[in-house]
């Protein structure tokens, strides 16, 4: 799984997970020299939430606060969403929005860099930062005593950052290093090409790190620009975990985070992608791949479609029925991956495998076959009964770990699934029926109308596969 993916398939795991877990509030105990008490929080807690010990609240500048109380925690997680990510990079710019997320922490206030390192050394803490197309995340975990301190230091971060010059221009060098180290991964490149192929001239086409030759072109001023207008308090939402009370957390947080400023969101106006027509296939000849990278795939889900569950399940039973199909290609039988994905725009349907080269035709050809039944017919009861068990393993309360909550409740927020969204799940998965997941495999799934990346040996694959629609061959990466 990459980067790409706006709503990985280990999320949605974790909220069918997350129905098990909670329980009431510890009684007193003391860690680092915070008081846990046992008095009820006065704090919202949502009706029907799975999860009795989240507490919601709202700042006076409009941030969202989520405090989620373990008492067995010995870590703390302090998390700043921002609900506007790589999708909103100027064009000509792609990448300001990583870097942005990066450069924060460079310099905020009378606090040069080398201070803030020092300071988040001392505290034991770990900088983490993830750019979607839908989000900007900063993360920090830390040993839970040093939760006071480190909302104190992480407010003043993201709200009154410098980006000098010189720390700046270090900074790009490395993330383009990074970056370009990137297109050495082949897996990268056929995700590369089939989303920049799929969704231009919509910013989804760009990979929400950036394009080098973009991130290159970055300036100082277009990281203050990006920050002023993105990282407002009204178009962020704080989740943070740890063993203490709301009411413990929140006379620190009001404070320090109530200096955000507030701002006008900036509303997406996006040109939409142009709909498939036919069967496009685009080749990616790299003589000397080991192995070829397939991709193939179209639109998907709406952001509040009612069609997820059973599109959910559709997915693993093809994801079942493919790897069945090719389990005499190769050694070890090639792996498959389906999913379809979450975005604020329309997401995609996206099926993936790597083959030998020698095996493309026939493994193509076997992927466009297994569409075209689970679209004429459906899961057989057997793949249907093994693909909600699959999602029902998903159960087991030791699955997540503590980030994996906090970016739950994130995605939560900032998709719109409604805080009962967790409490729901298991019983809506448990109903999904098969004419349910039949009726998504005929809406969702056209093999007439599909888009095909093939990254490998390209020699003789224009010829075989003109009969399938039309085929491009592009060289080298």
């Amino acid at each position: 799984m990459n980067r790409w993916t706006c709503v990985s398939r280990w999320f949605f795991g974790a909220i069918v997970s997350a129905c098990l877990l909670g329980g009431g509030l510890p009684g007193l105990h003391d860690v680092g020299g915070i008081d846990a008490p046992t008095a009820s929080p006065s704090l919202q807690q949502t009706e029907g939430s799975a999860f009795p010990n989240a507490y919601y609240d709202y700042l006076l500048n409009g941030l969202q606060v989520i405090l989620l109380q373990r008492p067995e925690a010995s870590e703390a997680i302090l998390s700043l969403m921002i609900k506007s990510g790589a999708a909103f990079d100027r064009a000509g710019k792609s990448g300001t929005a990583a870097l942005t997320a990066r450069a924060i922490w460079l310099g905020a206030e009378d606090l040069s860099g080398t201070t803030l390192r020092q300071r988040l050394a001392a505290l034991e803490a770990a900088v983490r930062t993830d750019v979607t197309w839908d989000a900007t995340t900063i993360t920090v975990e830390a040993p839970a005593r040093s939760l006071p301190e480190l909302i104190r230091l992480m407010a003043r971060v993201v709200s009154r950052p410098t980006f000098e010059a010189e720390a700046v221009a270090a900074l790009k060098a490395h993330f383009l290093e990074e970056v370009k180290a990137k297109s050495g991964d082949l897996s990268e490149v056929a995700d590369r090409d089939w989303y920049r192929a799929l969704y231009h001239p919509h910013p989804y086409a760009r990979p929400p790190e950036g394009l080098p030759e973009e991130i290159a072109a970055i300036t100082p001023l277009d990281l203050t620009r990006h920050h002023a207008r993105f990282f407002i308090a009204n178009n962020a939402t704080l989740v943070i975990l740890s063993p203490f009370a709301p009411e413990t957390v929140m006379p620190i947080v009001r404070p320090n985070f109530g200096a955000m400023l507030k701002g006008k969101i900036v509303p997406a106006t996006f040109i939409a992608p142009a709909p498939l027509q036919g069967v496009r296939i685009l080749i990616r000849d790299l003589p000397a791949a080991p192995m070829a990278h397939i991709r193939l795939g179209a639109f998907g889900l709406e952001r509040f479609s009612d069609d997820y569950i059973p599109a959910l399940v559709l997915a693993e039973a093809i994801r079942l029925r493919l790897e069945r199909a090719l389990s005499d290609i190769g050694n070890p039988a090639p792996r498959a991956h389906c999913r379809f994905d979450l975005c604020t725009q329309r997401g995609p349907f996206l099926l993936s495998l790597a083959v030998p080269n020698e095996h493309i035709v026939p493994a193509l050809r076997r992927a466009l076959q297994v569409l075209t039944e689970m679209r004429a017919a459906g899961p057989t009861p057997e793949e249907l009964a093994e693909a909600q068990r699959r999602w029902s393993e998903q159960l087991a309360p030791d699955a997540l770990s503590p980030r994996q909550w906090v970016e739950m409740l994130h995605r939560i927020e900032l998709y719109g699934l409604g805080r009962d969204y967790v409490h729901r799940f298991p019983a809506r998965l448990r109903r999904v029926t098969h004419e349910d997941v039949a009726r998504v495999a005929e809406k969702y799934l056209s093999p007439q109308n599909l888009l095909v990346v093939i990254v490998g040996r390209a020699q003789g694959l224009a010829d075989v596969l003109k009969d399938l629609g039309t085929v491009e061959v592009k060289a080298g990466t």
